[in-house]
């Protein structure tokens, strides 16, 4: 139990004693010697990364320090989970690929780093989070793991490729032969029990994203055991759900249970009689509104209407089988068929339907649906529109050799087949099959390569940069001579091939691994390296659309776009793609590739974008896969309880960063700082647990929605810890001449620019607090240019030891330039204040954020019944547009120093609050009648037609274009502040006139609005 866990130890305790331990750690002292070797050695690598070859740098990480403030406490506390984890467990895949022993007692990571096809990402991730860490000061304990690490993958690496040598290697062992028996409606399938088949994975979406459900399916059990799994998805014995048709209870009933705290805290659903063995039953188990229902033969037998968790709850699954227990229970032996995911609960009646026939009266499984109606095969196909194949795990056989490899240099913690079987001549695709199937081994490749790069960048590891190099030799081959011993092989891989493979949902998805190669070409010399690179375009649908600046990220008629191009694009697929286009570009790739990811970025942001940062989800009528993109601008349609993915603003943010390089445009800095400070910052949890990583994998927008924390092994759990380890490379950037000193984010922080023998100091509370104060040492000339954020609208001042600077009206959205000799003590302030601002959805203008400077502050609590919050603000407003005045109105700060709001009896805080409480990002604004005040006009608040949305993808249910726009208050406000009650009445008057002319109101009604206005004077005069 950690110290924030211990009963009698607040939040509020904690998070003080944590803030003044920071507080006494960031106070101005030399580095650590360690601190100080490290950064040295890494000073004498020669950095090829992201912007080394621009007009603007960055600087290493150990060249920029954080001070205590809200990045330092989310870095620290992903720090402590590095320290705690046994780096040991992430070698146990790697060594079973090499056939080299495990220390007895480890135990796998979990989650996706089970053994599954997206095993070994991790251990890249994991990486790279030590060589951050270690960079950042220098502390041993990282560099040591990362070390041992390293030193472990060489060794896997060097074992695998001495098995070239033996005769017949290369070879893919044969499919099992798994037939199919009769079933309940059609074939079924026979688990165990002599049949071959011993039990099914399903892939990640099938559950991960459900909260209301229904699980339906046909068992007949062969013997009458207990305890073993109808269906059983989950993490651990810890976090799981699962239906047995025969308990161990008294009587043997069936029972469904779901939990996140292991069976002592089951909530359990039990039926009141045993299921028999030798004949057909239909189990089924709905959840709707926390009423969950456990169905036999089509009958509801028992309810449980506290449930209080569901899929959503279990984090994102590794385990999710059929047939098969997270506790180790016995092997289902029976036969199953018709097995049903539904994301809503089913009717009683259209449950009993289901016992008629195989679909009954709902159509089958929305999510998927399993019918085992396939000839035979390790394969059980989706007969939903979804296409989420489940894999068919065979009987273990005894015996067989360790495989061996195609080409020389391979490192993984799956075979090298479940990698090179992506292209000729089997182009697999996405699915649970471990043997046929693919899972982004691409991704995971990219993963394990950055994690070796960024080992020897961060910490001069020169067997980092060894191994990594024979990773992208290796990888050469496999994507030019390609799978040269399969018994169909045709010939080196060609630009058709590839375009299908990158194509391929997920199967395709390769991360960033196209800013890898760019780097090794930069250290080797070795072209090769860069021709890789290039191997990775997409070229089939994206790439020449993006050069192109056609948006085509989600379309009706995918067929005239690609072999194997699907309607909406998944978004963590295709964002690192970006990333490396621009590495490409750096290398001199040529120009079409900045092009294309400028033009992608501007589809993403702001079309794309939720008020944190965030992207991806759902909208009526698409395929419930809340990781996909949303067409264009569909902001309000599109929230969800879920979607968001936090790997993915991690991947925009990147890309923004990186774009900046090349263009200097302020507009990717404020993307940049929306993104960390909101949804980046938010994903880490404020807790001390050191259990697993603590952070998110989505993000939700919709009303009431909460966080889920954890997420060991997921995509986002890696992801996690990397960004909570990095947080300064951005808060300052050089110029190549060095001339010119960057200041991009106000965080606490100190730069150290060596060549210059120069340090800037920035002290601030921000984000809590705005304005900032920034301490020279150092002296000579040079420019330090400023940040003026665009959301700085209400003033942003710069003194100078005490005097004005002359920089002029500071545009937000902009740089200023402090050009002087500087002095060591020279001091800058600069004050920003914050405002508290509406943001509006782009496809429905009444659908609105509240952000304070660069933070949303979503609402906190639940509205229940998926509805929004609905807040009247105008009324409240002075003649300065200040909505702080009376509309929404500073609270004080919470007991960890953060800024509260209130509006209508109803807190707001910060998105970056790491804890599970309901809240909502977005409200619905509601403003009847054109009101100054209390001077009600009695003139409906009409609508100007503004032609929204205008969705280029049809939404179900929703015409586009519609007829939705900005009220007549929106307007007038918009146009705020008013100098004088004159100039407020003018426009007014204007805006009233330009109504009319549109049909919108009547002459008389323009008069009575035009009335109120006037009589408003001493209610629109902003109190001194």
């Amino acid at each position: 139990m950690t110290a924030s866990d211990k009963p009698g130890v607040s939040r509020r305790t904690f998070v003080r004693a944590s803030a003044a331990g920071l507080a006494l750690a960031a106070t101005a002292r030399p580095l650590p010697a360690a601190a100080r070797a490290s950064t040295a050695r890494a000073a004498a690598i020669p950095y090829v990364g992201a912007g080394s070859n621009t007009a603007v740098r960055p600087f290493q990480l150990g060249e920029v320090r954080l001070n205590a403030g809200l990045l330092q406490e989310k870095r620290d506390r992903m720090k402590a989970f590095l320290r705690a984890f046994d780096e040991r467990r992430f070698l146990m895949l790697f060594n079973d690929q090499a056939g080299r022993p495990n220390p007895p007692g480890l135990q796998l990571p979990g989650g996706w780093e089970n053994g599954g096809l997206l095993s070994g990402h991790w251990a890249g991730h994991y990486l790279s989070a030590l060589a951050q860490a270690y960079a950042d000061q220098g502390e041993q304990v990282f560099k040591d793991k990362l070390d041992w690490m390293v030193d472990e993958l060489a060794a896997c690496q060097a074992a695998i490729t001495a098995r070239m040598d033996t005769p017949g290697g290369g070879n893919e062992p044969e499919e099992p032969v798994i037939g199919r028996v009769e079933g309940r409606f059609g074939r079924g399938l026979r688990l165990n029990g002599g049949s071959g088949a011993e039990h099914l994975r399903l892939p990640q979406e099938a559950v991960s994203q459900l909260t209301d459900f229904t699980i339906a399916t046909w068992v007949n059990l062969a013997t009458a055991q207990t305890w073993s799994r109808v269906f059983d998805f989950g993490q651990s014995t810890t976090v799981n759900m699962f239906l047995t048709a025969r308990s161990g209870a008294a009587g043997n009933p069936p029972r469904f249970a779901i939990t996140v705290g292991g069976s002592g805290q089951e909530q359990q659903i039990t039926g009141p009689s045993a299921v028999p063995a030798g004949e057909w039953v239909h189990l089924a188990v709905t959840l709707a509104g926390g009423v969950g229902t456990l169905y036999v033969n089509g009958s509801a037998v028992a309810t449980n209407p506290g449930m209080t968790l569901d899929p959503t709850s279990l984090g994102v699954p590794g385990n999710i089988w059929i047939g098969r227990s997270q506790y180790g229970d016995p092997l289902l032996d029976a036969t199953i068929d018709e097995f049903h995911i539904f994301d809503r609960a089913l009717g009683a009646a259209e449950v009993q339907s289901l016992t008629t026939s195989a679909a009954g009266s709902t159509g089958g499984g929305n999510i998927a649906w399993y019918r085992f109606d396939e000839e035979g095969g390790s394969s059980a196909l989706d007969s939903s529109p979804n296409g989420r194949d489940a894999g068919i795990v065979p009987v273990t056989q005894g015996g067989g050799g360790l495989w061996v490899p195609t080409h020389p240099g391979y490192l993984g913690a799956i075979p090298e087949d479940a990698v090179i079987r992506l292209g000729p001549p089997r182009f697999a695709v996405y699915g649970s099959n471990l043997d046929t199937n693919v899972w982004a081994p691409w991704y995971t490749q990219h993963k394990i390569m950055r994690g070796l790069l960024d080992a020897y960048s961060l910490t001069g590891n020169e067997r980092a940069r060894d191994v990594v190099v024979r990773m992208a030799e290796w990888a050469h081959l496999a994507l030019t001579v390609g799978d040269k011993n399969h018994p169909q092989y045709q010939g080196p891989l060609t630009r058709s091939d590839l375009n299908l493979m990158w194509d391929t949902y997920i199967a395709g998805e390769y991360g960033g691994a196209n800013e890898v190669f760019p780097e090794i070409y930069a250290l080797t010399g070795d072209e090769r390296h860069l021709e890789t690179a290039k191997l990775f375009d997409n070229r089939e649908s994206l790439f020449g659309a993006c050069v192109e600046n056609r948006d085509i990220l989600v379309v009706t008629d995918p067929a005239g776009l690609g072999r194997r191009r699907p309607a909406r694009l998944h978004v963590n697929q295709h964002v690192p793609n970006f990333v490396g286009y621009l590495r490409i570009f750096e290398q001199g790739g040529g120009q079409d590739y900045l092009r294309a990811a400028e033009n992608f970025f501007g589809m993403v942001v702001p079309h794309r974008m939720f008020s944190h940062g965030g992207t991806g989800g759902n909208y009526p009528g698409s395929n419930n896969n809340l990781e996909m993109f949303q067409n264009r601008d569909n902001i309000a349609n599109a929230l969800a309880q879920s979607g968001a993915e936090t790997c993915s603003v991690y991947n925009v943010s990147k890309l923004a960063r990186n774009l900046f390089f090349h263009t200097q445009d302020p507009a990717y800095v404020d993307y940049y700082e929306r993104a960390v400070l909101n949804q980046i910052a938010g994903s880490r949890a404020d807790t001390a647990t050191t259990g697993n990583p603590q952070v998110t994998y989505f993000q939700p927008v919709a009303p009431g929605a909460s966080r889920s924390y954890g997420n060991t092994g997921t995509c986002c759990g890696g992801t996690g810890l990397e960004n909570h380890t990095k947080y300064q490379d951005t808060v300052y950037f050089r110029s190549a001449d060095g001339s010119a000193l960057w200041v991009n984010l106000f965080v606490p922080s100190t730069v150290t620019w060596a060549k210059k023998s120069f340090t800037v100091t920035q002290e601030t509370s921000f984000p809590r607090e705005s304005g900032t104060k920034l301490r020279v040492d150092g002296s000579g000339r040079l420019d330090i240019k400023l940040r003026v954020p665009a959301w700085a609208r209400n003033g942003f001042t710069v003194l100078v030891n005490g005097t004005k600077a002359p920089v002029g009206a500071a545009k937000p959205g902009t740089y200023v330039t402090l050009r002087r000799t500087w002095r060591r003590g020279d001091v800058v302030e600069v004050s920003m204040p914050f405002g508290i601002r509406i943001e509006r959805a782009l496809d429905r203008p009444d659908t609105q954020s509240v952000m304070w400077g660069p933070l949303l502050m979503p609402i906190v609590g639940d509205p229940g019944g998926g509805g929004y919050r609905e807040l009247s603000l105008y009324r409240y407003l002075k003649r300065d547009g200040d909505y702080a005045r009376a509309a929404i109105t500073p609270a004080g700060t919470s007991p960890a120093g953060d800024p509260l709001f209130t509006t209508h009896g109803f807190t707001l805080r910060p998105w970056y609050v790491g804890d599970t409480q309901p809240h909502s990002a977005y409200f619905r604004r509601v403003e009847p009648r054109i009101v100054f005040g209390s001077i009600d006009s009695g003139v409906p608040n009409v609508k100007r037609d503004d032609g929204l949305p205008k969705y280029d993808v049809p939404v179900s249910g929703i015409p586009s274009p519609g007829t939705d726009g900005l009220t007549f208050l929106d307007v007038v406000w918009d146009q705020a502040p008013f100098a004088t009650h004159g100039a407020f009445v003018s426009t007014v008057a204007r805006t009233a006139g330009e109504f009319v002319r549109a049909g919108r109101l009547t002459e008389a009604q323009k008069d009575a609005v035009v009335a109120a206005a006037t009589s408003a004077r001493r209610e629109l005069t902003p109190e001194p």
